[in-house]
C-alpha cells in the first residue's frame, strides 16, 4: 500500500473527479491494485451518504459502495488505531476523522485529503497529508 485515501475522496473519484486535483488524480490513476487504502470507518461514511442521497447514483449502494472500492484495500481497525485516534491531541471531535488520522500514521501511509483541519496534523506522529 502507498497512500490511504479519506471518504471524500473515494466518493469523488467516482462521481465527480474533476473535484480532485491533477496531483490526485494522478496518484490514483496511476495506482496498481493494492497501491490504494482506506480506514474500514470509510465503509460507514459512504454508506451513510448514499443511504441519505448525498451521493449521487441510479445504482444500488451496495453495487456503488462495491465499484468504488474495486482494487482498494480495506484497513480493519486494530487496538493501535482505536488507541491511537483516542490518544490524538486534537481538538477536532469527529470520530470518524480520528479513525482515519489513526489508520493512515499507524500504517505509515500518506493520506490524501481536502479536510484543512487533518492537514493541521501533518507531521503529528509521522503523520503526512497530501492534496
Amino acid at each position: 500500500m502507498k497512500y490511504l485515501l479519506d471518504s471524500h475522496v473515494v466518493d469523488w473519484a467516482q462521481t465527480d473527479a474533476h473535484r480532485l486535483p491533477a496531483k490526485v488524480q494522478a496518484i490514483i490513476g496511476n495506482a496498481r491494485r493494492g497501491d490504494l487504502a482506506v480506514s474500514d470507518v470509510s465503509l460507514t461514511e459512504l454508506g451513510r451518504h448514499l443511504v441519505a442521497r448525498r451521493i449521487s447514483t441510479d445504482l444500488a449502494p451496495e453495487e456503488w459502495l462495491h465499484q468504488a472500492l474495486e482494487g482498494i484495500v480495506v484497513l480493519p481497525v486494530t487496538v493501535e488505531i482505536a488507541i491511537g485516534a483516542a490518544r490524538l491531541d486534537w481538538a477536532h471531535r469527529d470520530p470518524c476523522d480520528r479513525h482515519i488520522v489513526a489508520t493512515a500514521a499507524e500504517h505509515k501511509l500518506p493520506l490524501l485529503t481536502i479536510d484543512e483541519k487533518i492537514h493541521h496534523l501533518s507531521g503529528v506522529r509521522g503523520l503526512k497529508v497530501i492534496w
